[in-house]
Formats: structure tokens, C-alpha cells, sequence
């Protein structure tokens, strides 16, 4: 970030301050926090939470922009309120979306933060107000979480097929309230955050902010994580039909040093040379396709154990503004106008391999094998191991010789991006038809650079003997930019749309209909500074994406539905061989189907989705990373694909009582790549990153009204993640299935008039360890108490 953020986070603590003051001396004794109710509803483009019930959300506004009840929607949605992400002890969205049938991490840690989502199989960063999200997000300013299913490009421009992760920030309302929160854990852990919402000038110019400040969990050893988040908003009504809001947030991360990179993981490599050093570049791998067996499951450490030096880091910081001004043209009509500015930058100095260098044990030479063992032989001998590291990583024990590469780097991702959108609603009603136009445009470009800066092999720090923890040096240091670059690029994107959109209900709202089409043209380049030669000039796209949704109401209560859509990613970017260019690629396009049955039974006490759905997904890029002769790492990345999904989600909110919640999920979903580029056949068949067949969800709430009890309430549940796709480079190696139980005791009173709550939640009560994606750690059991007052 640049040098005036650590002041203006400064002026914001000071002015935070100030308003929490301010609130206290200006609240009426008793007055509640500001809720949906609260919150002026400013137009049809703001989602009204005044349907919600517990764990039920009535509306939603990600599936149209326009705020329709979710029963009456053609496609499988899921939203959360934010009674049920306050009650799961959610601190990051993914604590939320987790929940939602389908929908399971791809976080990449290592370098990319960890809002990445795999949901139906595919790929996906978030949405934040339908906006560019963040790389983390923290849910102290969040108020709702709405997952839309299937292609959605119509709305959203150029995302994965899987589906769209909206998160809906809060908004001030007109009562003045505050609220303050402190949390403290095992593990070190603590965090305080504070709500106050303040209307400044009657109900004219309301504010709010939001602002958490947190020391992570500290269970891996070397590792210290410090988060600041600042979220003020305000809103100005300048007529009874004109209005202007304004929303900053700034999330900042320091971690001295990172604790949540991966454990490293086993690579089976070459007999011990003469140097005593250990190559880095597998034995197995397969020259012709680069596909490598001996890329194995984490290296079996212990669970605390980190490879990184006490003088790495990782600076993560995100910003963004969005401004919007709605208007009420007509009873009949609305109007919005978005501009959104975002910036990032990640930063991650760091010593050490992702992988350590094993050798084959004696016991797996062939009978009759000859010392020194032939290359022949070895190869032999490496693949019977490779096999049986699959089912038992704890194998890699027994290897001669183990060793973890110290090499120097300093990896940077950085960039900007600014967004405009105008948008037009209708609301009629002609001969008992109702009709909800939505027209719009939307344009905006961004550029993004990735360094990366590293020590060649000779350079390396002495490797560490893994069998001999007193060769592991941990007060290693070096200075980031003495280091050689081995990658520097600059993208630049731009994007223009014009989409329409028709809900339309008839036939007295039996049938109901969304009908759309967006037209896209954006175009892209990448500048290779270190390579110009492999520079890409600008390419551009043109593409008409529809979407199609009908929806048929057997009784009040239960609709059946079914949809098509597709989507359009741009791919600005040049395809490689190991690291040689072999052209542009193309854009990456997809084709959805959906069919399903939705129920609001009981006057909502039961709400439910079935959908079963195919996605064919053509031209993604197959990136993975392998090994040069010397040990320097080469990219791939590489066209002619085709995945397809195929899958069943289910999920219900239910409420047995009026003090009885229930939420359950589930999903079956089997994604293949069912075409590879020529002489990458081994990916047949294959289950694409990070992709996982069953997932199953649960989350309970009971709240005791009367005796000894009263006031108390209850929580509890489940997440299971069947077996993941782990490793691009190995078909075969998946992430061992898991299932976390999580809890929560809650306590509600009022003291002095002032609504107070204490919860305890306890997550991962076994203790499982796990890791949620290939480049990302698993949290341990812990447990967090949490006091809430609110003014």
C-alpha cells in the first residue's frame, strides 16, 4: 500500500473513537443495534431483510440486481442471514459459504490469499455489492452472503460456471446504535470489533462504521498474523427520491512470519549424489506431458511445524471505494449509478521449498538388484513407492535420505481496478402481468502486475536435513531485492457491457420467468518484461451470453424450475510449454442446465432447494508447474480442454418451533475433464483442482424461552468435504476426506437495559487435522469466548 495508509488507518482509529462517544452519549438507554428493519430501504436494487425469519432469507438481490423473494427465482440460490453467520462464530467468508450445497475451497495461501472458491467444480473469487471482491474478507462488515448457482455471466460479466459468491456489506440505518464485540481464544487468539451506527443529520445523512482488529491463531511455530479492518459508510438522502451512498473498506494483514502456508509436500527424487545435495526435480516426472506421480501428500511433520524463517513476512492489503446513487424516477421506476476503485498488493518475502527432495528406500528395490542400483532399476523401485506413498503418506518416514531445499524469494502481486455501472429498473403490472425490466451497462479495466524474485539453486541457503531438525535454521535472513528476477509481468484488461434483463410473472403467479442476454467486448495484454519476445499484444473478444429461467408453481408452495445460461472469461493471456510461448488463448466459454424444485412450506417454516445440473466448461487453462534439469521451476500453460459437471445439491431451512432453526446441505457433484490438449492424455478422466465429489453440511440452532433455562441457547453442526483433487500434476492424489463438528452455548440478557450476549463456540471439536485446499492449512480445535454489548 503506499506510505499515507498507515495514517489514514490512524485518522479512521481516531475518528472511530470519536464515534463510539459520540453514539454513547447520543443513544437512548435500551435502543437495539440497527437491523434490516432499521436500514432505509432505498430502492428495488437494495435487498430487504424484512422477510427474513432466523435462518430463512425471503429475498435476494444477486440472482436479478433486483430484490425478488427467493421462491420465486428459476435457480438454485443460497443465502445467509446475518443471525446465522453470527451464531457459526464466522470471521472469513468462507466460515459462511462453506455452508451452501457445492460450494468447498480452492484457497491458494501461498500466494493468493484465501476468498477462492470451488463451487459446482469451477473456480471462483467473490463478489463484493456485485463488485471485484477481496483476497480476504472479513465479515465484521458483512450483512448478508448470497450464492447464486450456474453460469451467471448475464449479471456479473466474466466469471466461472460454477456459480457467484456475493457478499452484501452494511448499511446505516436511522437509529442510532452501538455495538461492541471482544473475543478472546486458544491459541493466542483474540479480537475486538465495534458497529456504531450514527445518523449524522435526521434520517437525512446517516452513518455507519464498522472496524475489527484481530491477532490470529497462533498454532504453527514460527507464525504471527495481526488483521486490521476498517469499513465506514455513509448515506446521504438528498431528496425523498435521490440518494447517494459511499462505502470504504480497507482490510490489512502482517504476518511475521506467514503460519497458513502449506506443509510441504513430498517430491520422490534421485539416488544421493556426490555433493551430499538432494535435486529438487522429481524422478518421475513424465518429460512428454509433465504429469509426476512422485508429487505426493504433505510431508508427515508434526502439526505445529512451518518451513519458513522467522525473518519472512506477508503483507496482504486491499482498499476499495464504491459509491452509488439510486433514484426513484417514477412509482413504476428506478435508477442506480455505481462507480467502484479498488487496489491490492501482496507481498511475501520467503525462504524455503514447497516440497522435500525423498529418496527410494532399499526395501523397494527390485529382487535381485545390484548395488549401486541402476537408473533402470531406481525407476523401477520409485514407482512401486510412489504407490504406496498414495494410501500412506507416513511412508516417506522411511526414505534414506529426506531434504528441504532453502531457497530465497520474494513472490509480489499487485494491481488497481476501476468499475462504472448504470443501471435502469421497472416494476408493472399490465392485465394481471407482472413485469420487472432490468436494463443496464457496465464497463471496467484494471492492470495487474506479478513479480517474482528468487536465488538460483547455487544460492540456496543450506538445505536442511529433515532427519536431523538440528540443521533446521530458522534465523536465516537476506535482502529480497539482491535476489534475480525470474518473473515480471503487466496486465492490462478492459471489459464493456449492455445486458437486459426480464422477470416476469403470470398467469396469477404461477409461472414465472427471468429472461436475459448481456453483450460483452473486452480484450487484454501481458507484458513480459524479463522475455518481451513472449509479451501479448492486445486481444480482444466479442460475446452474447443468454440466461434463461422458467419456473411453474404447482401449488402457492412448491415451483418447479428449470434453467440454461452460459458464461464468457476473456483469457489475456499467452499459453506456454515449459515457459516457451506458443500463442494466445482463447476465451474460455460454458453452458449450463439446471433442473430443480423449490418449497415455502408452512408459511416458510420449510424452505427447500433440489437441483440436479450439467456445465460444460470448454478452453480452460491448464497451468501446472515442473521442473527444468536444474531445478528452477517452468510453467504450462495450455488450451483444448473441456470439463464437464454433472450433480445433484440439496439444501432446507427449517424451523420445527419458533425457537428451533435448522440448516442442512448436501451435494453430489462428479467434475471430469473429459477433453485434454494432444499429448496430455494422462489428464483424461481426471478430476480438475481442487474439485470434490460429496459435500454435507449441517448447522442447528435451539434458544430456550422459559425456566431456569430461559435466555440460554444452543448450536451445533457439521461440514464434511469427501476426498479433493489435490494436484494438477498428479491426477491420482487427492486431499484425504474430513469432517469438522463445530458448537456454540450462547447466553442473552440485558444489562441496564442493554441487550447482552456471551457465546462460546468450539470448532473443529475433534481436532482433525486438515487442509482445506492444496495451498492452505486447516485450523486445529479451538474454542472462542465472545461478549457482545450493544447500546
Amino acid at each position: 500500500m503506499t506510505a499515507h495508509l498507515p495514517n489514514l488507518r490512524r485518522a479512521l482509529g481516531a475518528a472511530l473513537s470519536l464515534a463510539t462517544l459520540v453514539a454513547s452519549a447520543q443513544t437512548p438507554a435500551g435502543a437495539p443495534a440497527a437491523t434490516g428493519d432499521d436500514v432505509v430501504k432505498l430502492s428495488e436494487f437494495q435487498v430487504s431483510t424484512s422477510a427474513d425469519k432466523g435462518y430463512r432469507a425471503g429475498n435476494s438481490v444477486s440472482a436479478t440486481r433486483i430484490d425478488t423473494p427467493i421462491k420465486d427465482l428459476p435457480f438454485a440460490i443460497s443465502a445467509f442471514t446475518q443471525q446465522f453467520i453470527t451464531d457459526i462464530g464466522a470471521r472469513d467468508l468462507f466460515d459462511v459459504v462453506q455452508y451452501a450445497p457445492g460450494v468447498t475451497s480452492a484457497g491458494r495461501e501461498f500466494n493468493a490469499g484465501n476468498a477462492v472458491y470451488t463451487i459446482r467444480g469451477f473456480e471462483q473469487t467473490p463478489q463484493h455489492n456485485g463488485f471485484v471482491g477481496e483476497g480476504y474478507v472479513d465479515t465484521v462488515s458483512v450483512e448478508r452472503v448470497e450464492v447464486v448457482k450456474g453460469p451467471s455471466s448475464v449479471l456479473y460479466g466474466q466469471v466461472a460456471p460454477g456459480g457467484t459468491v456475493n457478499y452484501i456489506t452494511k448499511r446505516p440505518g436511522t437509529k442510532p446504535s452501538t455495538v461492541v464485540n471482544a473475543q478472546v481464544g486458544t491459541h493466542n487468539f483474540w479480537r475486538t470489533s465495534l458497529d456504531v451506527n450514527q445518523p449524522l443529520v435526521g434520517k437525512t445523512l446517516l452513518f455507519r462504521f464498522n472496524g475489527a482488529f484481530e491477532n490470529g491463531l497462533e498454532f504453527i511455530t514460527p507464525g504471527k498474523q495481526r488483521t486490521t479492518v476498517l469499513a465506514p459508510v455513509v448515506t446521504w438522502r438528498i431528496t425523498e427520491r435521490l440518494a447517494l451512498t459511499v462505502d470504504y473498506q480497507n482490510f490489512s494483514r502482517r504476518e511475521t512470519p506467514p503460519s497458513a502456508h502449506i506443509k510441504p509436500n513430498i517430491e520422490i527424487v534421485g539416488p544421493l549424489p556426490a555433493s551430499g545435495i538432494l535435486s529438487a526435480t522429481g524422478i518421475l516426472i513424465n518429460p512428454l506431458d509433465n504429469s509426476d506421480p512422485g508429487f505426493l501428500s504433505a510431508y508427515p511433520f508434526s502439526r505445529k511445524f512451518n518451513y519458513v524463517s522467522n525473518n519472512d513476512h506477508r503483507f496482504s492489503d486491499y482498499e476499495s471505494v464504491n459509491a452509488e446513487l439510486t433514484a426513484k424516477l417514477s412509482d413504476a421506476w428506478s435508477a442506480r449509478a455505481n462507480f467502484n476503485w479498488n487496489k491490492r498488493r501482496t507481498a511475501q518475502k520467503l525462504t524455503g521449498l514447497g516440497a522435500v527432495s525423498i529418496t527410494v528406500p532399499t526395501s523397494y528395490y527390485p529382487a535381485g538388484a545390484t548395488l549401486p542400483i541402476s537408473a533402470a532399476n531406481y525407476l523401477i523401485a520409485a514407482r512401486a513407492y510412489a504407490n504406496d506413498l498414495l494410501g500412506n503418506p507416513d511412508l516417506a518416514l522411511l526414505a534414506p535420505q529426506a531434504q528441504l531445499g532453502r531457497r530465497k524469494r520474494l513472490q509480489e502481486d499487485f494491481g488497481h481496478g476501476k468499475a462504472s455501472q448504470v443501471e435502469l429498473a421497472g416494476n408493472h403490472v399490465v392485465n394481471g402481468i407482472k413485469l420487472k425490466p432490468l436494463l443496464g451497462a457496465f464497463y471496467n479495466e484494471g492492470r495487474g502486475y506479478g513479480r517474482l524474485r528468487q536465488s538460483p539453486t547455487a544460492n540456496f541457503f543450506p538445505v536442511w536435513d529433515i532427519k536431523n531438525p538440528s540443521t533446521w535454521d530458522y534465523t536465516t535472513d537476506f535482502d529480497p531485492v539482491t535476489q534475480p528476477f525470474s518473473t515480471n509481468n503487466r496486465s492490462i484488461t478492459r471489459n464493456s457491457a449492455a445486458y437486459a434483463v426480464l422477470n416476469t410473472s403470470l398467469l396469477a403467479d404461477r409461472l414465472n420467468a427471468v429472461i436475459g442476454a448481456r453483450y460483452n467486448k473486452a480484450s487484454g495484454s501481458t507484458d513480459n518484461f524479463l522475455a518481451p519476445a513472449s509479451s501479448l499484444s492486445k486481444v480482444s473478444s466479442k460475446k452474447t451470453t443468454p440466461q434463461l429461467g422458467l419456473g411453474w408453481k404447482a401449488t402457492r408452495d412448491l415451483m418447479f424450475y428449470g434453467s440454461y445460461s452460459e458464461s464468457f472469461v476473456l483469457n489475456a493471456a499467452a499459453l506456454t510449454r515449459e515457459n516457451v510461448p506458443i500463442g494466445p488463448a482463447a476465451p474460455t466459454t460454458s453452458k449450463g442446465y439446471e433442473l430443480g424444485v423449490k418449497t415455502d412450506l408452512f408459511n416458510g417454516r420449510v424452505s427447500s432447494t433440489v437441483a440436479v445440473f450439467q456445465i460444460d466448461q470448454k478452453d480452460r487453462i491448464l497451468r501446472f508447474n515442473s521442473f527444468s534439469a536444474t531445478g528452477v521451476t517452468v510453467t504450462n500453460s495450455l488450451q483444448g480442454t473441456l470439463d464437464r459437471s454433472n450433480g445433484i445439491e440439496a439444501e432446507i431451512t427449517w424451523s420445527p418451533k419458533d425457537n428451533w432453526q435448522v440448516y442442512v446441505s448436501g451435494a453430489l457433484n462428479d467434475t471430469r475433464v473429459k477433453e485434454v490438449p494432444k499429448g496430455e492424455e494422462v489428464f483424461l478422466g481426471a478430476h480438475p483442482e481442487a474439485s470434490v465429489k460429496a459435500l454435507a453440511n449441517l448447522w442447528t440452532r435451539y434458544s430456550f424461552k422459559d425456566g431456569a433455562l430461559k435466555g440460554f441457547w444452543v448450536g451445533g453442526g457439521f461440514n464434511y468435504t469427501g476426498k479433493k483433487a489435490q494436484r494438477t500434476n498428479n491426477p491420482k492424489l487427492f486431499l484425504p476426506a474430513e469432517t469438522l463438528w463445530n458448537s456454540a452455548v450462547g447466553y442473552d440478557w440485558k444489562y441496564d437495559g442493554h441487550p447482552m450476549t456471551a457465546v462460546i463456540n468450539w470448532q473443529n471439536m475433534a481436532d482433525v487435522e486438515y487442509f482445506p485446499a492444496n495451498q492452505q492449512r486447516g485450523l486445529p480445535g479451538r474454542a472462542v469466548f465472545s461478549l457482545t454489548a450493544k447500546y
